[in-house]
């Protein structure tokens, strides 16, 4: 596993146990990895009593859906899981006269009353949502700079501001802005960092927290492909595993090298490679007689194409033609000797 330096360790220690509240902020456009190491560190974090909400200003699409809890994914810090109940509808400066409260039959009767001139509050106007209450902690994952928060950023800046902030990331260039910054370059994504971290707080990894930190690590790690893939990424899946996590590793489709290789993706078919057939070997017919190495004529292993005009054989009779070459010697195949320059 990722090794997290001690006293990184037992500072955020110190600040998850002193947290009733905790907000777990997401870069914008993220990643599974981001977002499976998010909602593992939500899950963890309730099943021990504490209120944690994840907030991403991107809306979660159907890659994430294999994650356990996306749908408690907020997009802003008012939407969250608050005990507050916030009712919003557009404002213009000046136009609301007086708001006021009734009770009756035990109904709270909440009373919205425009100014003259300015139009009314209409129930189609009007959007609801819990939050409120008071955080305690923020956690960031996988943004190097508080502005790849987004909108989470911009519009709660005193709130990044006044609370401790835990920083993970693995990210060599993070800026390192937290009171805590678990910052490891070393991991192949984020959600090791994560298994590391809980481990060594002595969380429960559940089967649930386990199968998204699985997925996550599968994911940050191009399925144990990556460069960064080292023996910890392994270990931390192992502990995965042994947790009870579901695999739903991806893997990557077979590469297609053309429509004769494959005819389909998974469907692997026999290639037929041609070989061009070679030509037979030509080897001289000896003659009757005796020889010897001297009247061997010398002609190539491999048959060389004929020169002139050549005429394919008609399955027909045909009568001889006279040959074209010179007439053989009478003496071809006498013994001959050898005597200084002359032949005898």
């Amino acid at each position: 596993m990722a090794n997290i330096p001690s006293n990184q360790a037992s500072q955020a220690r110190n600040l998850l146990e002193n947290a009733k509240s905790v907000l777990i902020a997401v870069h914008a456009n993220p990643t599974v990895d981001s977002i499976a190491a998010s909602l593992s560190l939500y899950l963890a974090l309730s099943s021990v009593g504490k209120q944690a909400t994840v907030i991403c200003p991107t809306s979660m699409t159907v890659e994430f859906n294999q994650l356990v809890g996306v749908d408690k994914v907020v997009g802003s810090v008012s939407g969250g899981s608050g005990r507050n109940l916030i009712i919003s509808f557009p404002y213009q400066e000046g136009s609301i006269e007086k708001v006021s409260y009734n009770i009756e039959n035990d109904t709270f009767n909440l009373v919205i009353e425009p100014r003259e001139g300015y139009p009314q509050v209409t129930p189609e106007n009007i959007r609801y949502s819990n939050g409120g209450g008071t955080t305690d902690l923020v956690i960031t994952i996988n943004s190097p700079r508080l502005t790849d928060l987004g909108r989470t950023y911009q519009d709660n800046q005193n709130l990044f501001r006044d609370k401790p902030l835990i920083n993970i990331d693995y990210a060599s260039h993070n800026a390192r802005y937290g009171k805590v910054n678990l910052v490891d370059p070393s991991v192949s994504c984020t959600s090791e960092l994560v298994v590391s971290l809980l481990s060594q707080l002595g969380f429960t990894i559940d089967a649930d927290t386990a199968s998204n930190l699985l997925t996550g690590i599968s994911a940050g790690s191009a399925n144990f492909s990556s460069e960064t893939t080292s023996a910890s990424t392994f270990e931390a899946a192992a502990i995965c595993l042994k947790s009870g996590a579901r695999k739903s590793i991806q893997m990557a489709a077979p590469i297609q090298y053309g429509s004769d290789a494959f005819a389909q993706v998974g469907q692997q078919q026999p290639v037929s490679i041609p070989f061009p057939n070679p030509p037979k070997a030509s080897f001289p017919r000896p003659q009757a007689g005796s020889f010897s190495n001297s009247n061997i004529q010398s002609q190539p292993i491999m048959g060389k194409p004929q020169t002139g005009k050549q005429k394919t054989a008609s399955p027909t009779h045909q009568p001889p033609r006279e040959s074209t070459h010179p007439e053989t010697p009478p003496d071809w195949l006498k013994p001959k000797i050898y005597k200084g320059s002359t032949l005898l």
